[in-house]
């Protein structure tokens, strides 16, 4: 829908080429050659020029100018998936309401675009696939730019956050640097699908696949049946707080992995526009503090600065 107008400067640019073809004798159709043919050929160039010069610079008509701003008109309402799990980012309270830091940015974003915002929960292995059949409009999860997911989805261009990948053991092991748990032949747990396990890999850490939640994981380390596994410290400090385990994990040595997390949209035009609507609205959260307000709320975090660097053009 969006090439309509593009469609036009390109016939344009075609009657341009058609008169160059004249002049230098290419075969072309036989009324171009007759309105060229003679002395008349010079002038008859000249008109082709004028022509292609007023397609260019004519506006588009209503019908196309409604069809663009169709493109790329948002809802007046959306839906948005968040895992149940995640706390602090996004969970599910004690009275079954999305709650979170990525809950109140969402929030915060459809206010400033004068849109109505839904929530739906979802586990995370459920979460990509509900965006994916069209059951949700974007997913806010703390989720990371990966190739395999672009190709399926749209991100929005800017990020909400800046989060660290963290390693997690029990909070008796002796474990407190990464050459530690290489030394200690350590092995970590991880979730299929995560990006987690590309992280463990690089880092050469020994690994098993664990299926569950990022809480039964924790409880799969604290049994002794794994002795790690990756993750943000802010949600594990958060779970072992509400459960009453804290201290139960550390976090050690230096972060595996810092990368920037995205808003999620389907592959289509809507997609793309409520991406880029809300790419806008997350730097002004940044630039007016926001950002930093529900950080400190929700994380713990100081400040929520330098998102500009994970802008992607």
């Amino acid at each position: 829908m969006r090439k309509q107008w593009i469609n036009k400067v390109l016939a344009a640019a075609s009657v341009l080429t058609i008169g160059a073809l004249t002049a230098c004798g290419s075969e072309v159709p036989a009324e171009t050659v007759q309105a060229a043919a003679g002395n008349a050929g010079a002038e008859a160039a000249s008109e082709q020029a004028e022509v292609s010069q007023d397609a260019l610079s004519s506006e588009p008509t209503q019908a196309e100018q409604d069809t663009l701003e169709a493109a790329t008109e948002l809802p007046e309402k959306i839906v948005v998936g968040i895992m149940p799990d995640y706390p602090p980012y996004d969970y599910q309270d004690a009275d079954g309401n999305a709650a979170g830091y990525d809950v109140e940015v969402t929030k915060e974003v459809a206010a400033r675009l004068g849109i109505e915002v839904e929530f739906q929960i979802y586990p995370w292995e459920s979460l990509l696939p509900a965006l994916e059949s069209g059951r949700i409009d974007a997913v806010t999860a703390q989720i990371y730019r990966s190739p395999e997911r672009e190709e399926k989805f749209y991100f929005s261009a800017a990020p909400y956050y800046r989060s660290d990948v963290n390693m997690i053991v029990k909070g008796d092991s002796t474990a407190e640097t990464l050459e530690d748990v290489l030394e200690q032949e350590l092995v970590f747990s991880v979730i299929p699908g995560q990006l987690n396990e590309q992280y463990l890999n690089e880092a050469g850490i020994k690994s098993s696949y664990f299926e569950g939640s990022s809480q039964t994981q924790i409880d799969d380390v604290l049994a002794g049946h794994s002795d790690g596994f990756l993750n943000q410290w802010a949600l594990v400090n958060q779970i072992l707080i509400d459960k009453g385990d804290e201290g139960a994990l550390k976090s050690i040595g230096e972060p595996l992995a810092s990368d920037f997390v995205y808003a999620v949209l389907p592959k289509t035009d809507a997609g793309w526009a409520l991406g880029e609507a809300f790419s806008k609205v997350y730097l002004e959260l940044e630039a007016d503090g926001t950002l930093t307000k529900l950080a400190q709320e929700y994380l713990g975090d100081p400040v929520v600065e330098g998102l500009e660097a994970g802008v992607v053009k």
